[in-house]
């Protein structure tokens, strides 16, 4: 069963609440019934308190998504490469020369250069 949106705002906690004696109860229920707390400072959604079983659990699914997505760059760069792999290619001094430049001008360019 989907939340609805009242369950939604009573998960909605103002910042005072933790100095006027309620943070017992809201850690209590996120511990024990893992529940999610939406904490407002100046009406402005600023933290959420989850447990740290979901927090554990968040993380471990973070990092499977980034080891998944490091794979599907590899799998983009490797197709790029095999695609690349029968096509003509050139050596640098001849594209620099196709240009109109020379390898003078461009280690004189080079060696003008500052880097801070």
């Amino acid at each position: 069963m989907s939340p609805t949106l009242l369950d939604f705002a009573e998960k909605l906690v103002p910042v005072s609440d933790f100095s006027q004696g309620k943070a017992g109860k809201i850690f209590s229920d996120v511990a024990e019934n893992n529940s999610e707390y939406i904490v407002l400072k100046n009406n402005q959604p600023t933290a959420v308190v989850i447990s740290v079983a979901q927090y554990k659990n968040l993380q471990t699914r973070l990092a499977k998504f980034e080891r998944l997505l490091e794979m599907a760059e590899n799998i983009k760069l490797l197709r790029l490469a095999e695609n690349r792999q029968d096509s003509h290619t050139t050596d640098f001094e001849s594209l620099v020369e196709k240009e109109g430049f020379s390898m003078e001008e461009l280690t004189a360019i080079s060696e003008s250069v500052e880097i801070e």
